[in-house]
């Protein structure tokens, strides 16, 4: 079993610690910047809105963008194995020919 990193993720000018795999502390670290870059651009924007409204909305926001790009890439996977299954017809005919 891999072991975890401890790291630190500020945002919102609070810390919060998370246990991370190696390989994932660069992408953790780089989520918490541009999380709390967007929850920076949002404050500015909506100077009364409590922060923890902001951070919702970004959590919310960021799932959509997670749907979204899990969508594309389930239809990318059919369009693949849809054009694979069509060129292994055209060699299978091709060969018994």
């Amino acid at each position: 079993m891999e072991e975890l990193l401890s790291i630190n993720i500020r945002i919102a000018g609070r810390n919060y610690p998370l246990s991370v795999l190696p390989e994932d502390e660069e992408n953790a670290r780089e989520a918490g910047r541009l999380v709390n870059e967007r929850f920076l651009e949002e404050k500015n924007k909506k100077k009364k809105r409590d922060d923890v409204d902001i951070l919702a909305v970004i959590a919310v926001m960021n799932t959509v963008r997670w749907l979204n790009a899990s969508n594309e890439k389930l239809a990318l996977q059919a369009t693949i194995t849809e054009r694979i299954n069509r060129l292994d017809e055209l060699i299978d005919s091709t060969l018994t020919t």
